[in-house]
């Protein structure tokens, strides 16, 4: 996708075009680096830095670092803040995934990602970015594969799917045997399928989505919002179950499978229930999620 933009020079400012030669953006930029992992390094007429996606939304903004590497690699970037001259590490989101507190750090190529040198003085310390860039992010999405949720549960040999919360984030992620796949949903799903994407950190995992969303580069990971008050024994089944067995034509089991334990809570398992996800999906459809 990356090397479908070309960037080009017209009166001393800079833009870019696309395969058919047709600007895609303005010429603008004093200085404006080819496109890599979906953003493009850029000076103003300040000189102050900035990555840019191909819609010319400024992703790292202006005035923030004072040097940043001209090409992502594998969804990783150097910064240097203004301050006090340190080095760290961003992602294609603008997270800091390795803090500004270093004199210097060694370029990021992909053999040295599970040990990359950077220095705090004449002290050399060893990054493992494999580690410190577990989040996952929907970012720079390229989609492989598309399935409905039918066909992905034949396709992994499973009969159910579970969906969950992490305690600490509250994303919600499904589980389809011992696996994991992540989820970005505003609400309700209307017309929910899984698709296999790749991210900008060249990470490959499947992802509950709406069917309309294909294609979108960027999304929003999905958060269960806890209700306060929860009481383990006035549960019902709320408008998310009879979504299951209406829409679903009870072939999609949502839920976890404690048994005779899920009775007692409504239909909903302890874990959910002293998470707060059973009681996220209480009351109006809008208060269900938190999309950040």
């Amino acid at each position: 996708m990356d090397k479908e933009y070309i960037i080009f020079q017209e009166d001393g400012l800079f833009g870019a075009k696309n395969q058919r030669g047709e600007v895609v953006i303005q010429p603008q930029y004093m200085e404006m680096q080819p496109f890599s992992c979906g953003l493009s390094l850029v000076r103003n007429h300040q000189y102050q830095y900035a990555y840019i996606d191909i819609n010319n939304k400024e992703v790292v903004r202006f005035g923030i670092y004072s040097w940043c590497d001209p090409q992502f690699t594998c969804g990783f970037s150097r910064v240097m803040g203004y301050l006090k001259n340190k080095w760290g590490i961003i992602d294609t989101l603008g997270n800091i995934v390795v803090p500004l507190k270093y004199d210097k750090i060694w370029v990021i190529r992909e053999e040295y990602l599970l040990s990359l040198r950077a220095f705090l003085g004449d002290k050399e310390e060893r990054i493992n970015l494999h580690l410190l860039g577990n989040k996952v992010i929907f970012d720079g999405l390229t989609y492989i594969c598309t399935y409905s949720v039918e066909a992905f549960k034949e396709l992994v040999h499973c009969k159910e799917l579970y969906v969950k919360v992490q305690p600490n984030t509250r994303q919600l992620y499904f589980t389809f045997g011992a696996n994991i796949g992540f989820v970005s949903l505003k609400g309700m799903p209307k017309k929910p399928v899984i698709s296999i994407v790749a991210n900008s950190s060249g990470k490959i995992f499947p992802l509950l989505m709406e069917k309309s969303d294909i294609g979108k580069a960027t999304l929003s990971p999905t958060k269960a919002v806890p209700k306060k008050n929860i009481s383990r024994r006035t549960f019902h089944k709320t408008s998310f179950w009879e979504y299951e067995s209406e829409k679903m034509n009870d072939t999609d089991n949502w839920s976890d499978p404690y048994g005779d334990e899920q009775a007692y809570y409504g239909g909903w398992s302890r874990e959910d229930i002293e998470s707060g996800l059973a009681d996220a999906y209480e009351g109006d459809i809008n208060a269900r999620w938190d999309n950040d």
